[in-house]
C-alpha cells in the first residue's frame, strides 16, 4: 500500500490501541443487524456499506461478459436457487430480465460476433447455446453434452468456456477430470481432450489464436498450452489458488516508463494469497513471473484478501482486484512497469467479479448481496410464512434468500477513492496493532483447549426457553427436558446469547470453525452441491483446491509445537470395526494422521455419541496416568444433527438427548480430573442451519467451560466463530491464521481471575435413547430418501420442516434466516 493510505493506517493504529486500553471492559452490546449510514453488521463482526447503486440480482452472482456494441452485461447467478442469467442495460445500470439455465458455474463467452452466448454448464456436464439479440434478449439453443447423462456423475463438471479468437472452437474446463474439453459449435461434439492441471479455473487465449492459458485452481501453477494439439508449453508456478487472469499487451508509444524484455503481461489473481501476480509474455512466448501486487490493505496483513477475480479499464491503465473476503476492490496502476495500489472501494458480501464499462462505471457482483434479510413475520410463529409445500424448500431457508448484487460505481475522484479506502478500512474489525499486540487478559494458569464442534442447531431450538436469556421458547424444539446438561452447562458457567456462527451450512462452517475462513472453492462450489445439482459433498479434506489460506487450527498447532489429539476430525469411517475397536480407516490431513484416536468413531449418526464420550474418558484416564495431555483437543460430537424423521431411525429427540449426556459426561469427566485447573473446553455448532431463531440464522449456542468461567452469568457480548478460535489461539501461544480470527474480539468477558474448582455433575437422559421414528408417517416419508452419510447431504431447511413436525406435530413456523431487527437492538 502506498502512501495515501498511511493517513489511515495510523488512525486505524491509535483506534486499536485505544481498544486495547478497554479490552478488559465489557464491550457495548452488539447485534447483527442495520447500522447508521446504511451500513450493515455481519456476523463475521465486518461491516458492509458498498459505494455506488445496487442493483438486486439472484443468488451467487459470479460472472458476467459484455456484449459487442456494450449496451449489455449478461451476469450468470449460479448459487442455490435455479441458475439463471440476468441481462443488464449498462446505460441505464438496471436489469432487464432473467433467462434461466439448466445449471450454470463460471463459463460464460459471446461469440467473436456478438451473437451467440455460451455458458459452462456445471453439473450438467455441459456447455449451454443461447442466441443474442440486439435488444438483449436471450434465447435458448442447443445443448452440447460433454458426457451422456446416463454416464454422468458427480466428477463432470464444467466450469469455465471460452471461444478461440477466430470462433471455430469452444475450449472448456472439465473441472474434476483435469483437462481442457474442445467442443466443435458445428457439431456440438467434444473433438479433443487436453491434460492441464489439477482443478482448471480459468480459461484465456494469447491473442494469436494458437495458445491459451489456464489458471491451476489446485497447484498454484498458470499453464501454457498450443491451441491445435494441447501440448504443454510451460507451467509457471504463482500462488495458491490461482483464479482469473487478463492480458495487458504494452502499451505502443507509452511514455510512462513501461520496461521489460516482455511484450504482454498476464495479470493473475491468487486467491489464497493477499497477492496478484504480473507474468510477463516475451515475444517468443517465455513466461516470467515480473511482479507480486500485494493487495493487502496493512502492512502486517494476515492471509484473507481473497483476491479472486480481475478487470482492466478501458484505456488498460487500472487494475481492478475483487477481494472477496475484504467486502472490497482493489484499484491498482498498472500502466508502469512497478504497479502499485491507488486505493479500495468498498463492495457488497463477498463479491465476485468486476467489470470495467467503456464509460469508466465500474459494475461489482457481490455474491452474497448487501446484507442478510429479516423473517418478516418473526419472532411470532403464528404469521410467519409456511414452507412452500409440505417437505419442500421453505422460501426462508438461508440458500434462498442470500441473494446478490451488483454494485454501479461511478466515475471516481483520487479524493473519492481516498475516502473510500478509508471506508473500507473502517468496514474491517482487522488492524495490525490486534496482530502484534494480542491481549493478555486471560488467565495463565490455562494450559489446555479441548475445542467441540457439534452439528447445525439455532439458539433458540435449544436455549429459547432459557428466561435468563433472549430467546423465544415458542421455537424451542430441544427443552431442557431434551437437553438438561446444555442448560445446566449455560446455567453454572456463562449463559452466551449473542453468540453467532460465522458459516451459513455445514459445507463453509465446518471451515470457519476450523480455519477461520472458508476459501473460495468451498464458497463457490458448496450451493451448487446443497441444491443437490452437484451431489458430492468434499468440503472437509481430502480436496486440494478446498484448502484454506493457512491451513487448519492443528497446522497452526503443529508449526507452534503445540500438542494435538484429534478425535473424529476428517476422519474417514471404517465400516466395519474388528475387534481392537478401530473406528477410522483413514484421515484426510497428514498433520492429523498421526494424533487422530482410531478408537473414536468419525460423523456416524448409526453410532451413539455417548459411546464416543467414553473413549474420550478413557483416553483421559490415560493422560491421567502419564501425567501428560496434549494441549490442544479437537472433537467432532455431530449426533445432534439427527436422522429427521425417517422410518426405523432413532428419533430426533433420542439423538438430542444422547448429544447432550455425550457433553455433559466429557464435562464432568473432565472437571473431576486433574488438568481441569489448567483447562478450557470451549463448544459450538459449526452453522445453525437446520432451526429457526428469532434474532438472526446465524445465533447459536455456544459454551465456555473452564475454572476460570465467570459463573452465573449472561455474557451478552457479540462473539462468534472466529472470537473462539482467536481465543485458543492467545491460550496456547499461536498466531493467527487470517485477518477474520486476528481482527476477531476474544472472549475476555468470559472469564474472571479467580477459578472455581467445582466439578460438574452430568444429568442422566430424562428421555429414551434409543426411541425410534415409526414407519408409515408424513413425516418418515419425506425422511425415506435423505442421505445421512455426511453431515449436509441433505436440504437442511426440509429437515427443520421433518423435526418440527415429528417433535411439535404442527405446521412448521420458517426459521429467521436474518438479522436482528431494529425493534429488539435496545431492548
Amino acid at each position: 500500500m502506498r502512501s495515501k493510505l498511511s493517513t489511515a493506517w495510523k488512525a486505524a493504529c491509535l483506534t486499536a490501541a485505544a481498544a486495547l486500553m478497554l479490552s478488559s471492559q465489557s464491550a457495548p452490546r452488539e447485534s447483527v443487524g442495520p447500522l447508521p449510514g446504511n451500513a450493515f453488521l455481519l456476523n463475521s463482526g465486518w461491516r458492509v456499506k458498498p459505494a455506488g447503486q445496487q442493483v438486486p440480482l439472484d443468488t451467487l452472482p459470479m460472472s458476467a461478459a459484455i456484449s459487442q456494441d456494450g449496451k449489455y452485461m449478461v451476469v450468470l447467478n449460479g448459487g442455490y436457487n435455479p441458475p439463471t442469467l440476468s441481462v443488464l442495460d449498462i446505460p441505464l445500470g438496471r436489469e432487464l430480465r432473467r433467462t434461466p439455465v439448466p445449471d450454470g458455474w463460471l463459463g460464460l463467452t459471446f461469440s467473436p460476433d456478438g451473437k451467440t452466448l455460451w455458458v459452462g454448464g456445471g453439473s450438467k456436464a455441459a456447455i449451454f447455446e443461447f442466441s443474442f439479440s440486439g435488444n438483449g434478449e436471450l434465447k435458448a439453443g442447443r445443448t452440447f453434452e460433454t458426457v451422456n447423462a446416463a454416464n454422468r456423475t458427480w466428477a463432470d463438471f464444467i466450469g469455465d468456456v471460452a471461444v478461440s479468437p477466430d470462433g471455430r472452437l469452444l475450449y472448456a474446463a472439465d473441472i474434476f477430470h483435469n483437462q481442457i474439453l474442445v467442443v466443435n459449435p458445428a457439431s456440438g461434439r467434444v473433438i479433443d481432450k487436453f491434460k492441464t492441471g489439477r482443478r482448471p479455473y480459468r480459461i484465456m487465449f494469447h491473442p494469436d489464436g494458437k495458445s491459451f492459458f489456464v489458471t491451476s485452481w489446485a497447484d498454484a501453477t498458470l499453464y501454457h498450452h498450443q491451441t491445435d494439439n494441447g501440448f504443454q508449453l510451460a507451467a509457471l508456478r504463482l500462488g495458491p489458488h490461482p483464479t482469473d487472469m487478463v492480458w495487458r499487451e504494452k502499451l505502443p508509444g507509452s511514455d510512462t516508463g513501461e520496461e521489460g524484455d516482455w511484450s504482454a503481461r498476464i495479470f493473475v489473481s491468487a486467491a489464497n494469497t493477499n497477492s496478484v501476480y504480473a507474468v510477463g509474455v516475451s515475444e517468443s512466448k517465455e513466461l516470467t513471473t515480473v511482479e507480486t501486487i500485494n493487495v493487502a490493505t496493512t502492512p502486517l496483513h494476515p492471509l484473507g484478501m481473497t483476491p479472486s477475480a480481475l478487470s482492466l479499464s478501458p484505456d488498460k491503465k487500472r487494475l481492478y482486484v475483487t477481494c472477496s473476503d475484504a467486502n472490497a476492490v482493489a484499484v491498482v496502476d498498472v500502466e508502469e512497469a512497478r504497479s502499485h495500489v491507488l486505493g479500495f472501494i468498498p463492495a457488497g458480501w463477498y463479491p465476485t467479479a468486476a467489470k470495467a464499462v467503456a464509460d469508466g462505471r465500474l459494475f461489482i457482483l457481490n455474491g452474497k448481496g448487501t446484507r442478510s434479510y429479516a423473517n418478516p413475520g418473526g419472532p411470532n410463529p403464528a404469521v410467519r410464512p409456511s414452507p412452500v409445500h409440505v417437505g419442500g424448500p421453505a422460501v426462508e431457508y438461508v440458500g434462498h434468500i442470500q441473494t446478490g448484487s451488483v454494485s454501479i460505481i461511478p466515475v471516481f475522484t483520487d479524493e473519492q477513492l481516498e475516502a473510500w479506502s478509508d471506508e473500507v478500512m473502517q468496514n474491517s474489525p482487522y488492524t495490525d496493532e490486534l496482530l502484534e499486540n494480542p491481549p493478555n487478559a486471560l488467565p495463565a494458569a490455562i494450559d489446555h483447549v479441548i475445542y467441540i464442534v457439534k452439528e447445525n442447531r439455532s439458539y433458540d431450538q435449544v436455549l429459547g426457553d432459557m428466561k435468563e436469556g433472549a430467546g423465544d421458547p415458542s421455537l424451542v424444539l430441544f427443552p431442557e427436558k431434551v437437553t438438561p446438561n446444555h442448560h445446566k452447562l449455560a446455567r453454572e458457567f456463562v449463559l452466551l446469547d449473542n453468540f453467532y456462527v460465522s458459516g451459513d451450512v455445514s459445507a463453509d462452517g465446518h471451515n470457519w470453525s476450523t480455519a477461520a475462513i472458508a476459501s473460495d472453492y468451498v464458497n463457490k462450489m458448496w450451493p451448487n452441491s446443497y441444491a443437490k445439482r452437484r451431489n458430492h459433498y468434499d468440503y472437509e479434506g481430502g480436496e486440494p483446491a478446498a484448502t484454506p489460506a493457512a491451513g487448519y487450527l492443528w497446522t497452526n498447532a503443529a508449526t507452534r509445537d503445540v500438542g494435538i489429539r484429534n478425535y473424529g476430525y476428517f476422519a474417514n469411517l471404517k465400516k466395519d470395526p474388528g475387534v481392537d475397536g478401530v473406528q477410522v480407516e483413514s484421515v484426510r490431513d497428514p498433520v492429523l494422521a498421526p494424533v487422530t484416536s482410531v478408537q473414536y468413531r468419525p460423523f456416524d449418526l448409526e453410532y451413539p455419541d455417548v459411546e464416543r464420550a467414553k473413549v474420550f474418558i478413557k483416553e483421559l484416564e490415560q493422560f491421567e496416568s502419564s501425567n501428560q495431555m496434549p494441549r490442544l483437543m479437537v472433537m467432532r460430537l455431530g449426533n445432534d444433527h439427527t436422522f429427521g424423521a425417517a422410518a426405523g431411525k432413532l428419533s430426533p429427540l433420542s439423538m438430542v438427548a444422547d448429544n447432550d449426556y455425550a457433553l455433559g459426561m466429557i464435562v464432568e469427566a473432565v472437571s473431576k480430573s486433574k488438568f481441569w485447573k489448567n483447562t478450557a473446553i470451549f463448544v459450538l455448532e459449526d452453522d445453525a442451519q437446520n432451526g429457526p431463531d428469532h434474532i438472526d440464522s446465524h445465533r447459536s449456542p455456544a459454551f465456555v467451560l473452564s475454572p476460570y468461567t465467570r459463573r452465573g452469568i449472561v455474557d451478552s457480548t457479540m462473539y462468534n466463530t472466529v472470537s473462539v478460535l482467536r481465543t485458543i489461539e492467545i491460550i496456547l501461544g499461536m498466531r493467527p491464521m487470517t485477518h477474520y480470527d486476528a481482527g476477531a474480539r476474544p472472549m475476555l468477558d468470559v472469564f474472571s481471575k479467580d477459578p472455581v474448582m467445582a466439578p460438574f455433575s452430568a444429568e442422566k437422559p430424562k428421555i429414551r435413547l434409543d426411541e425410534r421414528n415409526p414407519s408409515g408417517t408424513a413425516t418418515a416419508a419425506l425422511s425415506k430418501d435423505l442421505d445421512f452419510t455426511e453431515a449436509d447431504r441433505n436440504d437442511d431447511d426440509q429437515m427443520n420442516d421433518i423435526l418440527w413436525r415429528t417433535i411439535r406435530g404442527t405446521a412448521v413456523p420458517v426459521p429467521a434466516r436474518s438479522f436482528l431487527r431494529i425493534d429488539k437492538v435496545n431492548n
